[in-house]
């Protein structure tokens, strides 16, 4: 069954790929938002599978914006969001706030796209969407991932 719904989604996304002409290949796009491991998990691959795409690409980065907010303005029952929101002067929350920004310019898109049915817009999306990652998103959010993993070692370490 996994390797028949696997297939089956490879040979769809090289028919949507052609249809809308973008230009990333299926393991860029697995590598970064797993979109075999999303098709094991539905179960399913949508007639509409472009839309499937984009609606796991959307999940992906509206998960980095819920986890980007909470550590911005942490929850004051959750230890760990207020942990890590510590480790960040205002400016350095200043800065997530602006990604957070610039993740939800890539959300809206997709939604923009929802609407209108633009294909053409849809290819940019989708193209865009890994762009951003590589280019932009990845470099900063590895900092702030770093930066909290510094804290919880040297919170970690006994003191002597």
């Amino acid at each position: 069954m996994t390797t028949e719904l696997i297939k089956q989604f490879e040979e769809k996304f090289e028919e949507m790929k052609r249809e809308l002409g973008f230009a990333s290949n299926l393991e860029d796009l697995d590598k970064i938002f797993f979109l075999r491991d999303s098709i094991l998990k539905e179960k399913y691959v949508s007639a509409n599978l472009s839309r499937q795409v984009c609606g796991r690409i959307v999940e992906t980065y509206m998960s980095w914006v819920n986890y980007l907010h909470s550590v911005i303005a942490p929850n004051p029952a959750y230890l760990v969001s207020i942990n890590e929101s510590s480790a960040f002067s205002e400016r350095e929350r200043e800065n997530m706030a602006r990604l957070i920004s610039k993740l939800m310019s890539v959300v809206t898109k997709n939604t923009l796209v929802g609407i209108t049915k633009d294909k053409a817009k849809e290819a940019e999306f989708i193209d865009g969407a890994v762009k951003f990652w590589n280019v932009a998103f990845k470099p900063e959010i590895t900092s702030v991932l770093e930066k909290i993993n510094n804290k919880r070692v040297k919170d970690s370490m006994p003191k002597l």
